[in-house]
């Protein structure tokens, strides 16, 4: 009979609530009698979680979002102490959202719980100052990207790469002919993906822009198919920013209307990697307020803003970043994917095989859970 232990895990939004979940189902194989409870949304709660605060009430962007949401945040980690105080698991695994998991990491480790960190803060591009709260209150980091590994491990923290789960993940779920006929298009229909973003706060800013940039690219293309795949839980009233424009939103086909695409917009973020996957021709755009980006100006250190570039280290796709993201700048990059067409489709397959060959040979939430498993079993 499996011995019967329970787990914490942390997770603040959508993409660290898939990730979190993948862990937890993999971790599951391994360690069947593991019992979870933490912070997370939908996919950890399907992984059997037992969510103590739901992530989409710590979801946050930038500093004026966080100082607005500081009463859900406050409650949240409260209730995320109050837990591991009385439940004494074995460990907790923090899924990236480092503003508020370096709060719960200082709390557990001063408890003397275990302190995983699987996806890590971004140090290598911003704040790389933070190595130093990780080397003292995190007992082990699993990365997800191979030059994460040297740079922690030469800081102080204990780190190892176990692969990107998007290697295995990022591809559409049917095929472009299923797709086609369930959207009534034609092959030969230019299609056109436009990702503003996973948050509230991100669609906000980044649709209208979009929006306007589709209008553009019209006039050149009027029969192109503009989809925005949108995302579970966001408000459905952020579509009425792209009122009047040609883009159709479509629900739960994410991974196909971004995997058909022969041009895309995306967000900064992990979507742009997604996109670089599957070999999609796209340009990366992202704008935040103008304190956030004030601020955060003086604080990075990385060249780039796109997974895809910072992967590869170099300029592999466009970035269209704050005042550089305009309607006309998108839409002259969207237009010369579609001109391009063959060409840009060979780029991206090209830039998909760099990126692969980079991190690592996929079952990265099966590599995760046995470094996780051998760890907290040491």
């Amino acid at each position: 009979m499996a011995e019967t232990f329970e787990m914490a895990i942390v997770a603040g939004e959508a993409s660290g609530d898939a990730h979190a979940g993948g862990l937890v189902r993999a971790f599951g194989a391994l360690q069947p009698g593991a019992r979870w409870f933490g912070a997370g949304g939908g996919v950890c709660r399907a992984a059997g979680v037992e969510i103590l605060v739901p992530s989409d009430r710590l979801a946050v962007v930038g500093i004026g979002e966080v100082l607005s949401r500081l009463p859900d945040l406050w409650r949240g980690l409260a209730t995320i102490k109050r837990a591991l105080r009385r439940r004494r698991p074995r460990a907790v695994v923090l899924v990236d959202f480092p503003d508020f998991n370096f709060r719960v990491a200082r709390f557990a480790h001063k408890l003397g719980i275990k302190v995983v960190y699987y996806i890590t803060p971004q140090v290598w591009a911003w704040r790389p100052n933070r190595t130093r709260f990780m080397a003292k209150n995190v007992d082990r980091a699993l990365v997800l990207f191979p030059f994460e590994e040297p740079f922690l491990k030469e800081r102080g923290v204990d780190a190892l790469f176990v692969g990107h789960p998007l290697v295995d993940t990022a591809k559409p779920a049917t095929e472009l002919a299923r797709f086609l006929g369930r959207h009534s298009l034609r092959p030969e229909t230019p299609r056109v993906a436009l990702l503003p973003g996973s948050r509230a706060s991100e669609v906000a800013r980044n649709l209208p822009v979009l929006a306007a940039a589709a209008a553009k690219l019209a006039t050149r293309f009027p029969d192109a198919a503009m989809m925005t795949p949108w995302a579970q839980g966001l408000p459905s009233t952020l579509q009425r920013l792209a009122a009047g424009s040609p883009i159709k939103f479509i629900e739960g086909e994410y991974g196909d209307v971004l995997g058909h695409a022969q041009a895309a917009a995306v967000a900064s973020g992990t979507a742009s990697l997604e996109a670089a996957l599957m070999g999609v021709p796209e340009v990366v755009i992202y704008k935040v307020n103008g304190l956030t980006y004030a601020i955060g100006k003086r604080l990075v250190t990385a060249p780039y803003v796109a997974l895809p570039n910072v992967v590869v280290g170099r300029q592999a796709v466009p970035e269209l970043i704050q005042e550089d993201f305009t309607p006309d700048a998108v839409a002259k990059a969207l237009e010369g994917f579609l001109v391009d067409g063959e060409a840009s489709q060979h780029k991206g397959a090209k830039l998909a095989i760099e990126i692969r060959n980079r991190l690592g040979e996929g079952n990265a939430y099966a590599r995760a859970a046995n470094a996780l498993s051998e760890f907290i079993n040491g």
